[in-house]
């Protein structure tokens, strides 16, 4: 059998994994197309529509996920507006993929209207009852929206983390940028340069305030399962860049999940939404990583909708740079991080990789000791939770996200005043 050069199989497994992308999109745009033409008349912006607030939405279904963690604390500013006599629906959700407007639907009672055209944009995002509008991530068709300059523009990301893209220049183009805390603030500061600290606003994660409801698919595993510490293993997915590149499921997963079931840990496996979505071999990964889970009485795969009962049950965190490290804080538990392969991938000095234990490469035969709890491990959280939260009472995170977006509400027509027709 010929044996060929390893680079010339590389590149002809990564041709392969090229074209089997570019027949998904295609699949996906036609897909796209026929829901258009099935669904736009039952999504279109109404005339009757006075909505007062609004989230945007631009990506497409693989990234809904983003706008998802945020509709619950979106709902209780809503109902809040109601008691304020703001109208009976005062907030709504601008969608510029059909797919993603039928998905968001599915989960919540906000109005949810699509338009990728630009007559009903225009008509959602000129409306003269509109003052706020909250974007969730940077994406570009962000900056089309934000060419209307009634309503303030607002940036909330999907997530706390100290990944590059959490201090794009792009962040410079919002009125306000809604922060989870002092943490965030310091980063912003010292690395964009004319970004009036006034425009960051502190909220906190206010996700994590919603009432939590353990799944009956882990209390029943948590009765036939033996005791033991139980960690939650979320890892994120492999970046779209090598910036971005904090993944490393491909490379430790399957060794970290059998030394920590032999070890006689419980997992809770959650992989970010997007593992395997450019890289086959974190598809592949996840695949192995579940199969083994399903496999043993310690191992659970979380399929739930959100991160929140994890932090109830769990005694320990396992991570990379993503949010779920930073929601984690919020529980003042042990946090053990996991540094990236890529050594491209860009790492902030003085964040959670200086303050926690880490999982170096080449050292992962040291995961087991890093998990080991201490009272100064708890006690390191407690100090990162302050500082990268704020205060995490009992809906302490959600009352800020709110009185935050009422001032910008309430101020707005203020800022308007006697600047002419807009």
């Amino acid at each position: 059998m010929a044996k060929f050069p390893e680079s010339l199989t590389r590149r002809a497994k990564q041709g392969i994994d090229l074209g089997t992308k570019a027949a998904v999109r295609g699949r996906r745009v036609a897909g796209n197309a026929l829901d258009e033409a099935r669904y736009s008349s039952d999504f279109a912006p109404q005339d009757s529509d006075d909505f007062v607030a609004a989230a945007y939405f631009a990506a497409d279904l693989d990234s809904v996920y983003q706008l998802e963690q945020w509709l619950w604390p979106m709902e209780q500013l809503r109902d809040r507006l109601r008691e304020l006599g703001y109208g009976d629906q005062p907030f709504g959700i601008l969608s510029r993929n059909i797919r993603s407007a039928r998905r968001l639907r599915e989960q919540t009672d906000i109005p949810v209207r699509f338009s990728r055209r630009s007559a009903g944009f225009d008509s959602f995002m000129s409306s003269p009852s509109l003052r706020l509008v909250f974007y969730v991530n940077q994406a570009l068709l962000n900056f089309q929206a934000m060419k209307f300059p009634r309503p303030a523009h607002v940036h909330l990301s999907h997530g706390e983390s100290e990944k590059i893209s959490m201090i794009s220049n792009q962040l410079k183009a919002y009125d306000y940028v809604f922060v989870a805390g002092q943490a965030a603030r310091e980063r912003i500061g010292r690395t964009l340069v004319g970004l009036d600290p006034e425009r960051m606003v502190d909220v906190g994660r206010p996700q994590l305030d919603r009432p939590r409801v353990i799944p009956r698919a882990w209390r029943d595993s948590d009765v036939s399962a033996h005791s033991g510490p139980t960690v939650f293993y979320a890892p994120t997915w492999e970046g779209d860049s090598p910036s971005m590149a904090y993944g490393t499921l491909a490379y430790n997963g399957e060794k970290f999940v059998r030394d920590m079931l032999d070890a006689g840990y419980r997992v809770i496996f959650r992989p970010h939404p997007r593992t395997g979505f450019l890289d086959s071999s974190f598809a592949r990964a996840r695949e192995k990583v579940e199969e083994i889970l399903a496999a043993h009485p310690r191992g659970f795969v979380d399929t739930t909708q959100d991160v929140s009962w994890q932090l109830d049950v769990a005694d320990i965190c396992l991570a990379e740079m993503s949010s779920v490290a930073f929601d984690w804080l919020s529980a003042r538990k042990p946090l053990v991080m996991i540094a990236p392969q890529n050594s491209r991938a860009e790492v902030l000095a003085g964040g959670l990789f200086d303050r926690c234990p880490v999982v170096e490469v080449g050292q992962e035969s040291e995961l087991l000791n890093l998990l080991q709890i201490d009272e100064r491990s708890t006690e390191v959280s407690a100090q990162l939770s302050e500082h990268h939260l704020g205060a995490t009472g009992p809906n302490e995170q959600l009352k800020a996200f709110i009185e935050a977006g009422l001032t910008v509400i309430e101020d707005r027509p203020i800022a308007l005043a006697g600047r002419g027709a807009v």
